[in-house]
C-alpha cells in the first residue's frame, strides 16, 4: 500500500462517520440536528425571504422580544445559496455544510501535523484520530448547522498558516478576522493562539502573530468591545516580543510575563470600572457564573469523565506519554490552555481534541515503530534523537538502520492487516461514542407539523423585528427553537433562556390561578409538554428538578418528600400526567404520545 493513498482513506472515513441520521435529517421535512441549529436556520430563512438579518426578534421572549446579540457572518454563509437559488437550497446546504467543514478540518490537522513533524504516518494518524473524535463529530454531523465546527475550522486555518515559514503566514489574520465576525467568543481562541505563539515562536514570528490578531480588531465596527479585546491581545504579544528578547539572560522570563498578565486580568475583573464590563462578562462566561449556564449540558464544568469519553477513551490515555516525549512548545501550550477551558466548560473539548490527536498519534507512531513497522524511518528530528540515544547502547546502529529500510520493503500484507486491526482497536471507543442520536423524536416532529398546519398563523414571521405576532406558545426552553422554526410560532422561551424563569414558574405553579397570571402576562394560547420534563429518578433523567431550580426552588434543600409534593401538585403534573382533567382554563388539544398540546380557554 503506497503512502499517498492513506490520506484519501482518512478523509473518506471522516466524511462517512459524519453522515449519521440521514433518514432523520432528510425526512418529509428537512430537520437539523440538535437545538441551536434550528435558530441559525431560522435566521437564514429570514435573510433569504426578507433580504436582511434582524437584530431583534419578537418571536422570542414573547411579548417582549429578544435582541440577537451574536455576529452575523455564519448566518449569512448559510443563507448564501438561498439568496441565489431559493431557500430550499439553503436548507440542503446547511445540512451538508458541517460535514464539509468536518472533513476540511481533518485535512487541516493533517497539514498542521506535517508542519510540526515532517512525517507522513504521524500526520495521517493525527488526521484519522481527529476525524473520529466524538467531541468533533458531535459538532460536525449531518444537519448540525451550528457555528461550533465553523469556529474550529477557522481556528485550524489560522494555526496552519501561522506555522508556515513564508509570507503566507500573514493569511492567518484573514481567518482570525473571519472568526471575529462569526463568534463573540473569538478573542478566547485568539488568546490561545497568542499564548502558544509567545511561548513557541522566535521574535519575528511573534510580531507576525501580533499583526494577524491586530487585524481582527476591525470587528470594532460591529462590536466595539470585540475590537478592544483583540487590541489587548495584540498589546500582550507586542510587549511579549520585547520581554522575550531578554530571555537569553533571564531564564523563564516569558513564563513570568504570562503569569503577570494573568494577574492583571484578574485585577481588571475586580476593578469597579463600568467600561471594563466585557472583561467581567468574558470571565463570568468561562466560569459559568450564570443562572442558566449550569443547566446547559455543553457548558457543564469539571466533567472529567465526560471529557475523556468524548475525546476517545483509549486516545486520551494514549496521548499522555507524548506530553513528555513530543517536545513542541506550541502543541504543549495549546494542550494546557484548551484543557483548562474544557475543564471550565465541556464545550471546549472540541478544541482540546486537536492537541490530543497530535499527542495520541505520536505515541501510536512510537508503538508501531517498536512493533517493527518503520514509522519514523529517519524522517523526523524526534526519531533522529531516539536513534542517537540508541547508538550509545548499540555500536551496530548502521546495520540496524539498513535492516529497518529492508524491513520497510518486506512488510507483508498480513502484517499491514495486523497493524490496521491494532489501530482500529485503539479507535473503537471513539467510533462508538461518536454515534449521536437524533434529538427530535417522532412525537415532537408530528406535534410541530400539526401545530404549523392546524393552529392560527401568526404575523411577521419573516420580519420578526417589524411587529408583534398575535400570541405565543409556552414550553420548556429546550424546545423553543424547534417550535419557532418548524411550527412557525412565537415562544415564551427558547434555547437562549430569556423567558425561562416565567416558564419555570408556570410549570411549577401550585395553583391554576397562579399559572393563569403568567399565561396572561405572556400572551400564551398553547402549551406543549413532553415526557422528558417529568421528575427524574434513578433510571429517568427528567428535567423537572432543573425547572424547579430556575423557578427559585432547590430540590436538594427541599428533600425528596417535599420535592414530590411540589411535583404532584404542579401545573406540569396536572397537564401532562392528568391531561388537564382537573383544570378549568386548560384543555388537552392533541396527544402525540410523548408530547402533548394544550389550549388555554
Amino acid at each position: 500500500m503506497r503512502k499517498n493513498i492513506y490520506l484519501p482513506i482518512v478523509l473518506a472515513v471522516s466524511f462517512l462517520v459524519r453522515f449519521q441520521n440521514f433518514d432523520k435529517v432528510f425526512s418529509s421535512v428537512i430537520l437539523p440536528a440538535g437545538y441551536d441549529p434550528y435558530y441559525h436556520l431560522r435566521l437564514a430563512e429570514v435573510i433569504v425571504k426578507s433580504g436582511y438579518r434582524p437584530d431583534f426578534d419578537y418571536y422570542l421572549n414573547y411579548p417582549y422580544g429578544l435582541k440577537i446579540g451574536w455576529l452575523p457572518l455564519f448566518d449569512y454563509t448559510l443563507a448564501l445559496p438561498g439568496m441565489l437559488f431559493g431557500f430550499r437550497s439553503t436548507e440542503i446546504f446547511a445540512m451538508v455544510f458541517p460535514v464539509v467543514l468536518g472533513v476540511l478540518s481533518t485535512l487541516l490537522v493533517y497539514l498542521i501535523s506535517r508542519r510540526l513533524l515532517n512525517n507522513e504516518y504521524f500526520a495521517t494518524l493525527s488526521a484519522l484520530i481527529f476525524a473520529v473524535t466524538p467531541a468533533v463529530v458531535y459538532v460536525s454531523v449531518l444537519g448540525f448547522c451550528d457555528h461550533h465546527i465553523w469556529n474550529v475550522f477557522l481556528l485550524l486555518c489560522s494555526i496552519y498558516f501561522l506555522l508556515r515559514d513564508d509570507w503566507l503566514s500573514l493569511l492567518s489574520g484573514v481567518f482570525i478576522t473571519l472568526l471575529a465576525f462569526s463568534w463573540v467568543g473569538a478573542p478566547i481562541y485568539a488568546a490561545l493562539i497568542a499564548l502558544a505563539a509567545l511561548i513557541h515562536f522566535n521574535d519575528k514570528k511573534i510580531l507576525i502573530t501580533a499583526i494577524c490578531i491586530g487585524v481582527a480588531s476591525v470587528s470594532f465596527i460591529l462590536k466595539p468591545f470585540l475590537g478592544l479585546a483583540f487590541l489587548m491581545i495584540t498589546a500582550f504579544l507586542v510587549v511579549g516580543y520585547f520581554v522575550k528578547k531578554f530571555e537569553d539572560n533571564k531564564k523563564n522570563i516569558t513564563i513570568y510575563y504570562v503569569l503577570t498578565c494573568t494577574i492583571l486580568v484578574v485585577i481588571l475583573y475586580f476593578l469597579p470600572i463600568k467600561e471594563l464590563w466585557f472583561v467581567r462578562s468574558g470571565i463570568d462566561y468561562l466560569f459559568g457564573r450564570n443562572i442558566y449556564l449550569p443547566t446547559i449540558v455543553e457548558a457543564q464544568p469539571f466533567k472529567f469523565r465526560e471529557i475523556i469519553t468524548i475525546l476517545g477513551l483509549f486516545v486520551f490515555f494514549l496521548a499522555m506519554p507524548s506530553l513528555l516525549i513530543f517536545r513542541n512548545k506550541f502543541v504543549l501550550t495549546l494542550f494546557i490552555s484548551t484543557l483548562f477551558l474544557a475543564i471550565l466548560q465541556i464545550r471546549f473539548t472540541e478544541v482540546l481534541s486537536v492537541p490530543i490527536s497530535l499527542y495520541a498519534s505520536h505515541t501510536l507512531c512510537i508503538l508501531l515503530d517498536k512493533m517493527g513497522y518503520p514509522v519514523f524511518n529517519g524522517e523526523t528530528k524526534a526519531m533522529d534523537e531516539l536513534k542517537d540515544r540508541r547508538k550509545k547502547h548499540n555500536r551496530k546502529s548502521k546495520r540496524k538502520s539498513k535492516r529497518d529500510t529492508k524491513r520497510d520493503d518486506e512488510i507483508t500484507l498480513g502484517y499491514k492487516i495486523y497493524t490496521l486491526g491494532f489501530i482500529c482497536f485503539i479507535l473503537l471507543p471513539s467510533f462508538v461514542a461518536a454515534i449521536r442520536p437524533f434529538d427530535m423524536n417522532e412525537s415532537w416532529k408530528d406535534a410541530l407539523i400539526w401545530i404549523n398546519k392546524n393552529t392560527e398563523k401568526t404575523s411577521y414571521y419573516s420580519q420578526p423585528d417589524k411587529g408583534k405576532p398575535e400570541y405565543s406558545i409556552l414550553s420548556w426552553w429546550d424546545y423553543g427553537n424547534w417550535i419557532v422554526y418548524v411550527a412557525k410560532r412565537p415562544v415564551v422561551c427558547n434555547n437562549f433562556q430569556a423567558g425561562a424563569i416565567d416558564a419555570a414558574k408556570f410549570f411549577t405553579a401550585q395553583s391554576e390561578e397562579e399559572a393563569l397570571k403568567i399565561v396572561k402576562k405572556r400572551g400564551v394560547k398553547y402549551i406543549v409538554t413532553d415526557d422528558e420534563m417529568q421528575l427524574g429518578n434513578e433510571t429517568f433523567g427528567g428535567k423537572f428538578q432543573t425547572i424547579m431550580r430556575i423557578a427559585g426552588m432547590n430540590p436538594d434543600s427541599l428533600g425528596l418528600n417535599k420535592t414530590l409534593e411540589v411535583y404532584n401538585n404542579s401545573m406540569f403534573y396536572k397537564l401532562h400526567i392528568e391531561n388537564a382533567v382537573s383544570l378549568e382554563h386548560f384543555k388537552l388539544l392533541k396527544d402525540f404520545g410523548k408530547v402533548k398540546v394544550f389550549i388555554v380557554q
